[in-house]
């Protein structure tokens, strides 16, 4: 306003200057000019306000003092490239690191300021030897930090302000985490603020030192790149996945970049990754051999133990029985080993049990665990006590010695559980019942399971087998309908047509009961009933020329043990895939018999496991195989797309043709087309085929043991010994030092002896159709 004031005055000297200038300025009361007068009248509201404005508003020109308000994050470790987690952020901030908010004041220009701002806030990083400055990079949800390169005076306010923005700020240390021993990473060299290296006690500017720190280390410490706290993270089996490894080597290239892109530590990553992975195979097969050697260790341990304990007890039995004499008047009991070997003597029936027991384990093979028993006896262990009289053997008897080696664990389960099987066998020989698994038999199964040829888990996979077998046949009805009569007209001429076509025709009456007994007659070309060919057994003669005509049958393809199932659309729509899964299933059920020609794909789709994929050689249509074969073996992509072209009606058909630009696209057509015309097309026939084994409930015990039912489905590749077919027959000899005595022992030495020659293959091999 006094401006203002000094400009009107000016005006008005001038205006009277020129009318008067020979009359003088009048004086206005109180010694003011006029003009200054009428100003401050004019203008007097204004002058008041201006007059009670602070005196603070009034000094614009002098500057106030910067201030810069941020939200840093101190990180402990050198290396660290991504955010911290929650856990992480928590643990920082207990030891005065992590996150504050931190004010500035002073010129922002000046890095020394900035970096005792920093230093007292995070007195940590002293003795750190400097630090740098780090941002998240990439979209706003990235956990990447990259380094903000630190300009040519260092760190300052006005370098986070053009860089930063509003984002945490972060801190890390650079020559050696605040807890941990690591190197560090470069940058370039340029000037900054001092700061002394921690390895040979010299000053650097802030860019330079991250040059020297690199040659004043040792190599040593930074083999393969690779920071030794990285390498004892690993060591210690704690290192993160979200760590990661950063190089910023100085370069020429990238001297001049302003932010390091983790995309050119590509390298780096993956020989750290190579690295680890290498030491864990390593690791792996360490563990993997020391589990090895352990297990070897302890097995060796056990067998050493088991026999110590075997020839233990075969020396108190033999000291036991030989301070017990063989009374003349007792009752003589025969032993019958495994080996063949047969021993007798005398036992008083109101001796304890175990003289007995004494007596039968003293042989130089016998083990710590062993059974015997009577014909349709249950069996006796020898840790049973009381007389031979309680145990029901009441006078001159055979018993049947079973050794029990030490590795069945099923058996040693049942010695080791309390009141296990002497109670049952208590019970059993009380209530005067047998188990299926216990009753001994006269038949051929009774020898073959005391062979000495016989191994223990072959035992308990037949016997288990054969249980779950005598719980299905239980299920049949003994009575035979007039409607399950079957007549079989034979062909002499081995043709099977015969026997598949009366078997379906009964199988389709509406009557037919699967789950009853069969009734079959044998018709000759006359239609006269002849009974069956093996005097008694018409049944089980029918069962095998069925399961003989249902390998021969349409729905089936592949080699002759081999078969897999093979799309018949007419078969489909009579349901004839259903009826042969039931055939079989009779046959396995009512006659014991199994097929034996199941391939391994077909049996696994039955029992609902997963199988192979498909290949070239399973697909019967030679013409469709040949095109496939021209398409797999092109050499070229012209050649690829010829062979396509001439398979395009076929393909087409299947829903597999398709053009393609690479070889793998070629390979992938040919799989699919394979894979359908194999499985693909036979999924109705096969789900046919499955349901038909639900009878008497053989699908679910074939899904529950799968590898149980095996060895009656698929070829038995196991070869048939000597000692196997010795096995099956047991010789009644005459009578001691007689002629025909003699005879008898010189036809069964030229017995053994042929077969030895069979299995040597030094005479024609033999196969008995009717055994």
């Amino acid at each position: 306003m006094a401006d203002i004031a000094n400009i009107l005055r000016k005006l008005a000297n001038d205006v009277d200057s020129g009318s008067n200038s020979h009359v003088p300025d009048r004086p206005t009361p109180g010694g003011h000019n006029a003009v200054d007068v009428e100003v401050n009248r004019l203008f007097a509201s204004y002058g008041a306000e201006a007059s009670r404005r602070p005196l603070s508003r009034r000094s614009r020109s002098t500057r106030p003092r910067s201030s810069f308000t941020r939200v840093f994050c101190c990180l402990s470790r050198m290396t660290q490239s991504v955010e911290p987690t929650k856990f992480e952020r928590e643990e920082l901030e207990a030891t005065g690191l992590g996150e504050k908010k931190v004010t500035f004041f002073g010129d922002e220009n000046n890095a020394e300021d900035f970096k005792n701002y920093i230093l007292t806030t995070y007195p940590k990083l002293g003795d750190c030897g400097g630090f740098e400055i780090l941002k998240t990079s990439g979209m706003t949800r990235s956990r990447n930090l990259v380094v903000l390169p630190c300009p040519n005076t260092g760190y300052t306010i006005k370098a986070l302000k053009e860089n930063m923005g509003h984002a945490v700020i972060y801190i890390r240390p650079m020559q050696k985490d605040i807890e941990l021993s690591s190197s560090v990473v470069c940058e370039s060299p340029m000037l900054g603020p001092m700061e002394r290296c921690l390895t040979c006690e010299k000053q650097f500017n802030f860019n330079e030192l991250k040059v020297h720190i690199e040659s004043c280390r040792p190599r040593t410490e930074c083999s393969n790149h690779l920071p030794p706290t990285l390498e004892n993270e690993h060591l210690n089996a704690q290192t993160s996945d979200s760590d990661s490894l950063i190089n910023q080597s100085p370069t020429e290239e990238n001297t001049d970049q302003l932010f390091i892109d983790l995309t050119d530590e590509k390298t780096d990553m993956e020989s750290l990754s190579e690295w680890r992975r290498m030491r864990e195979e390593q690791d792996d097969e360490y563990n993997q051999s020391l589990i090895a050697d352990q297990a070897k260790e302890l097995q060796k341990m056990n067998s050493e133990e088991s026999e110590n304990r075997r020839r233990k007890a075969i020396d108190e039995r033999r000291a036991q029985i030989a301070s017990l004499p063989e009374l003349a008047h007792g009752v003589p009991l025969k032993v019958k080993y495994p080996s063949g070997l047969m021993r007798t003597r005398k036992f008083v029936l109101s001796e304890s049990i175990k003289a007995l027991f004494d007596f039968v384990g003293e042989v130089e093979d016998a083990t710590e665990w062993f059974q015997i028993q009577e014909a349709l006896s249950p069996p006796l262990r020898n840790d049973l006590c009381g007389t031979i009289f309680e145990r029901n053997i009441r006078g001159p008897t055979t018993l049947f010695v079973q050794w029990i080696s030490s590795e069945d664990v099923e058996f040693m389960q049942t010695i080791l559980a309390p009141d296990g099987n002497d109670n049952h066998n208590k019970a059993d020989y009380n209530s005067g019942t047998v188990s299926p698994l216990d009753q001994p038999s006269t038949s051929n199964e009774h020898l073959a399971s005391f062979s000495p040829c016989s191994e223990q888990e072959e035992t308990v996979q037949k016997t288990n087998l054969q249980t779950i077998l005598s719980l299905l046949s239980a299920k049949i009805d003994d009575d035979s309908p007039t409607s399950n009569q079957i007549n079989v007209v034979r062909d002499y001429k081995g043709n099977t047509h015969n026997i598949l076509r009366s078997t379906v025709q009964a199988f389709s009456r509406r009557l037919f009961n699967l789950g009853a007994r069969l009734d079959v007659i044998f018709v000759d070309d006359t239609k006269v009933a002849e009974g069956a060919v093996d005097g008694g057994g018409p049944t089980r003669e029918y069962l095998r020329l069925l399961l003989k005509a249902v390998q021969q049958s349409s729905i089936f393809v592949g080699p002759e043990n081999s078969k897999r199932l093979r799309l018949d659309s007419e078969a489909l729509h009579k349901g004839l895939y259903r009826q042969i899964s039931q055939m079989i299933s009779v046959c396995i059920i009512h006659g014991g018999m199994g097929p034996h020609f199941f391939s391994e794909k077909l049996f696994l789709q039955v029992c609902g496991k997963p199988t192979r994929p498909a290949t070239l050689d399973e697909v019967d249509d030679e013409t469709f195989k040949e095109m496939l074969c021209k398409i797999k073996e092109a050499g070229t992509l012209p050649e690829a797309k010829a062979a396509i072209e001439m398979a395009e009606d076929c393909l087409s058909i299947i829903g597999a043709f398709r053009s393609i630009s690479t070889l793998k696209q070629w390979d992938m057509l040919v799989q699919s087309a394979v894979e359908y015309y194999v499985d693909g097309r036979c999924n109705v026939a096969l789900q046919q085929f499955v349901d038909g084994f639900n009878t008497l409930g053989l699908l679910q015990e074939m899904q529950k043991h799968t590898d149980l039912f095996r060895i009656i489905f698929v070829e038995d590749k196991k070869p048939l010994r000597s000692s196997d077919l010795t096995s099956l027959f047991e010789v009644n000899l005459s009578d001691q030092d007689t002629y025909k005595r003699e005879l008898e022992t010189r036809t069964l030495c030229f017995w053994r002896d042929w077969i030895i020659d069979v299995e040597a293959e030094e005479r024609n091999s033999y196969r008995f159709e009717t055994t």
